[in-house]
């Protein structure tokens, strides 16, 4: 069990610079950011959902004190990669394959925070041979299991409770709300946004802690607002193929999987890691505890060094 301290260590760089594109085999667009020596070892980023490329711009000191190349993309209609209506979660490491031979990287790491943990797992799971290693940095769990259902805040709750009946389309149970989010975060003042979630039992205390520091908090601000620069779909849409079957078990995963997560975590509780430590052929647990879901931030040189 880690037990560092939860100040915050940031290095954000300037989040109004314009981002990489790639384009896919299917003409969409792509958007990506990178941090780090520019030659060094590559490492995938996935974003959080509601998230952004901007997520990363944390991790760029560390990067380069570890010689670490990451690239953090967009996901399909978040921030400014092109929607692809009806893709599932499989569906998207097809992209990050791309992406991967795009850029002449044979192999390479992932890892991903919150929603982009799923991701984590879905690149293992279907890119396994060419992934040197990865991490899952307080990532989701496959909420469709009761046991895991049952922790998670009320919203969330409703949503994975009601989600069989969603199919592959954002039906208007997902669309309004994230309509709602979306707006918030674009109108609102930063400490009122951060306020109200925290409020909602969204955040921990020690989220609270880290987010009370300006530059976090508008770092926070920054990525969520870029993931719905293109409006809600893309955002909703993202989050409701995590609520639903993945497509694949988590018992059909081989590749060695490091799994991060604060105990205090109130957006993806501690069970979800545990549950997935439980059910992974291979995997390492590593518990920062009495932190929440951004401890990640605090903590990017002693995650590297793991690797």
């Amino acid at each position: 069990m880690v037990t560092n301290s939860i100040t915050p260590v940031f290095s954000f760089q300037d989040s109004t610079r314009m981002p990489k594109f790639f384009t896919l085999q299917d003409g969409r667009q792509l958007a990506y950011e990178c941090v780090g020596e520019p030659i060094g070892r590559p490492v995938f980023f996935f974003h959080g959902s509601p998230g952004s490329r901007l997520e990363i711009l944390s991790a760029t000191a560390a990067a380069l004190d570890h010689g670490w190349q990451i690239i953090a993309p967009d996901r399909p209609g978040m921030g400014q990669s092109d929607f692809k209506p009806g893709y599932t979660l499989l569906d998207y490491t097809d992209d990050v394959r791309q992406l991967a031979d795009g850029l002449g990287f044979n192999t390479f790491g992932v890892m991903g925070h919150s929603g982009g943990g799923t991701t984590v797992l879905s690149c293992a799971y279907a890119l396994g041979k060419r992934l040197d290693f990865a991490l899952d940095l307080g990532g989701w769990a496959p909420v469709t299991v009761p046991e895991l259902r049952s922790q998670m805040t009320a919203l969330d709750r409703f949503f994975a409770e009601r989600i069989s009946q969603a199919q592959n389309t954002t039906p208007i149970l997902f669309q309004l709300p994230f309509t709602v989010l979306g707006l918030a975060a674009k109108t609102l003042p930063t400490t009122t946004f951060i306020r109200l979630l925290y409020q909602s039992k969204y955040f921990c205390d020690a989220d609270y802690a880290v987010l009370s520091v300006p530059e976090a908090a508008n770092a926070l601000m920054n990525t969520v607002r870029e993931s719905f620069r293109q409006g809600s779909e893309g955002p909703a849409y993202d989050a409701l193929i995590r609520y639903q079957d993945w497509g694949f078990d988590l018992a059909e995963i081989d590749v060695p999987i490091h799994i991060f997560h604060g105990s205090d975590d109130l957006s993806a509780p501690y069970s979800f890691a545990q549950y997935k430590h439980r059910y992974l052929a291979n995997s390492q647990l590593h518990t920062y505890a009495q932190e929440g879901h951004f401890f990640l931030w605090s903590h990017w040189n002693d995650i590297m060094e793991t690797v």
